[in-house]
């Protein structure tokens, strides 16, 4: 045999043992493969879900048609799960020999959107399975679930000075903002300068209305310089009282007890 022919040989040989080197790695992937791709057995729920969620999603999560532990694609879990309104932030890693821990943070509601959705604190309109007392109610006609929230949280700081809260946030057709506040009075605060009047209720607020024994039912700051207010307890008949309630001055001025409705200084603006 020729030099040349020996090459040749042992360069094919070398080929033959390099293709049947790589086919016995691929056949003895394939089996440690099929070993530990077991059968998932189910899913961990990692999360501080309420047990309605919690149902609703392990729900979502039988829908699915799952494998092994290693052939079922951590992104369609992913993607079963965020197409729940109310999941955010999602997570799913395997855990040998046989589950799947998916790690689900959700947007909690701080607000209810009419009768059945609630609102996150971004503006998100949430459908929720559980039910949650004791959050403010949006009643709300123009705006938009996200400026809406802005408004209630521009309101709300300004609130919180005096400890005082919303109970109902209102915008009619008009575009006209008001608010009941818990334990007390409806502010009228009209389509603009929402901050400039709900200060002055607040001046209002610290300086009479906290101080007096009658409470008010009806606050009207639609005004300029000044507010109307409205008591809930009228006075006698034979003895209608009008007193003063002026932010401007330290004396209060231009508040009417027993009156449905208090003109001060000038007629709403409107707005």
């Amino acid at each position: 045999m020729s030099s040349a022919a020996a090459k040749y040989s042992q360069r094919l040989l070398s080929r033959v043992l390099l293709v049947l080197t790589l086919v016995s790695i691929v056949v003895l992937c394939a089996g440690i493969w099929r070993m530990l791709d077991v059968p998932l057995r189910g899913f961990v729920i990692d999360g501080e879900l309420t047990g309605g969620e919690r149902l609703e999603l392990q729900q979502a999560l039988a829908t699915m048609q799952l494998r092994g532990i290693l052939s079922t694609s951590l992104t369609s879990v992913a993607q079963t799960v965020r197409a729940l309104p109310w999941a955010r932030e999602i997570s799913v890693r395997r855990q040998w020999p046989d589950k799947l821990v998916v790690t689900l943070h959700k947007a909690n509601p701080v607000a209810r959107w009419g009768e059945d959705q609630y609102l996150s604190a971004f503006g998100d309109l949430l459908s929720l399975p559980d039910n949650y007392v004791g959050l403010p109610r949006f009643d709300v006609s123009v705006a938009s679930p996200v400026a809406a929230m802005e408004v209630y949280r521009l309101l709300d700081q300004i609130l919180a000075r005096e400890n005082l809260s919303i109970q109902e946030l209102q915008q009619n057709p008009q575009g006209e903002w008001r608010l009941s506040l818990v334990r007390g009075p409806l502010v009228v605060l009209g389509a603009e300068q929402l901050n400039e009047r709900m200060h002055r209720f607040l001046l209002l607020y610290r300086r009479v209305l906290s101080q007096e024994e009658q409470p008010a039912a009806y606050i009207d700051a639609r005004y300029t310089n000044g507010l109307a207010v409205r008591y809930v307890e009228p006075l006698a008949a034979d003895n209608p009282q009008i007193s003063a309630a002026s932010v401007d001055a330290a004396p209060p001025a231009w508040v009417a007890r027993n009156q449905p409705t208090t003109l001060i200084e000038e007629e709403p603006s409107g707005g």
